[in-house]
């Protein structure tokens, strides 16, 4: 699916969403807990999450101070999310739509997720379209951000010499290395080679089957 992405997406840490929403009707859900929800920062977040977690059609409701914020579905990716707690595999995925959104600059930019899992929700399926149109290979983006210890790695899709300048025209700099910290991308994504070699057993976890995809426009 293609989306875009705006402002910068926020790291989870330790939170736990078990038991966050409650039905008010087939279509709009409602916040059981809304601290989150008390600040632009938080519910920025909860956009990036409500939208990778649930699908098309669904949303997620919260009012603040007399303002009413609705959350719009899109990926569906943890879509019981809003009747159990997430599974150890929904925790991983919802974490690498989170980690793929992220954007540096915060500024709007459209990429084509995938997924290579044939029983991915319709969200992460793609045209020919698409596919043509989204031709450059950025990377993968997985972790899991809902643990003690939150954990994000990138490995590295098309290696061409003007990678990093196109990535940078692009503004998608997250799997590009930090001048700062070395083995780290500029979004503190550890980065752990190239994808073609399968880099997905980190810490002893294995991410093969919870990785997204990111691909761009061409050069």
């Amino acid at each position: 699916m293609i989306i875009s992405i705006g402002r910068r997406s926020l790291r989870v840490g330790g939170l736990f969403l078990c038991g966050m929403i409650s039905a008010v009707s087939a279509e709009e859900l409602q916040l059981r807990h809304d601290a989150l929800a008390q600040t632009e920062q938080g519910r920025q977040l909860l956009k990036y999450m409500v939208s990778c977690a649930l699908p098309i059609g669904k949303s997620a409701a919260v009012t603040v101070d007399g303002d009413k914020y609705l959350f719009q579905g899109a990926l569906g990716l943890a879509p019981h999310w809003t009747d159990r707690p997430m599974t150890e595999p929904e925790k991983r995925i919802l974490s690498a739509c989170l980690a793929a959104h992220t954007n540096f600059f915060g500024k709007p930019v459209q990429i084509s997720l995938r997924s290579d899992d044939p029983s991915a929700p319709q969200g992460l399926q793609t045209s020919e379209e698409e596919r043509k149109s989204y031709p450059f290979f950025e990377g993968g983006f997985f972790g899991n951000y809902f643990i003690n210890h939150p954990v994000s790695y990138v490995c590295l899709g098309d290696t061409p010499t003007d990678r990093e300048d196109h990535l940078a025209s692009l503004l998608r700099v997250c799997s590009l290395e930090s001048d700062i910290a070395g083995g780290y991308s500029r979004c503190d994504f550890k980065i752990v080679g190239l994808c073609k070699d399968k880099p997905f057993m980190q810490e002893g976890v294995d991410y093969t089957k919870e990785i997204l995809w990111v691909y761009l426009p061409g050069p």
